[in-house]
């Protein structure tokens, strides 16, 4: 049975993408500690995107810079029992860039040496730079 839904094809409950396969998925979160579920749920998404083999990148903004932490993420999990742990790994380990938004992370004096491997602290503009480039599908959670 196949049906489109928006760019994508459905066979046998397996999606595959339709689109050029340069394109870039961006996921923008900026839930924190308060809102760690939400974040988690996000982070998963992201890492099953890394995990079918599409370039994601992660920008952390606001509250959400602390994710990027080393420890940070240990123990979170989301409602449903998934750990924000393991999909940060799955994130590493597909080499997926994580941004750190530098006004974020200087106001929390966050420094580079505090990060997780993979996440690079990047000001304002370069998250702009990648909204406005068409390459990108931008996801805010």
């Amino acid at each position: 049975m196949f049906f489109a839904v928006k760019n994508f094809q459905r066979f046998d409950n397996a999606y595959t993408h339709a689109e050029d396969a340069t394109m870039k998925l961006l996921y923008v979160i900026s839930k924190g500690l308060e809102k760690s579920g939400g974040a988690t749920r996000a982070l998963q998404f992201a890492g099953i995107a890394a995990q079918k083999g599409y370039p994601v990148e992660v920008f952390l903004i606001d509250e959400a810079v602390h994710w990027a932490q080393v420890g940070m993420a240990e123990g979170i999990r989301a409602s449903t029992g998934e750990a924000m742990k393991d999909f940060l790994d799955q994130l590493i380990s597909k080499n997926s860039i994580i941004h750190v938004c530098q006004a974020c992370a200087d106001k929390r004096l966050i420094s580079p040496d505090e990060l997780v491997s993979g996440a690079v602290i990047s000001p304002g503009p370069v998250l702009v730079d990648m909204m406005a480039n068409p390459e990108y599908r931008v996801f805010t959670f």
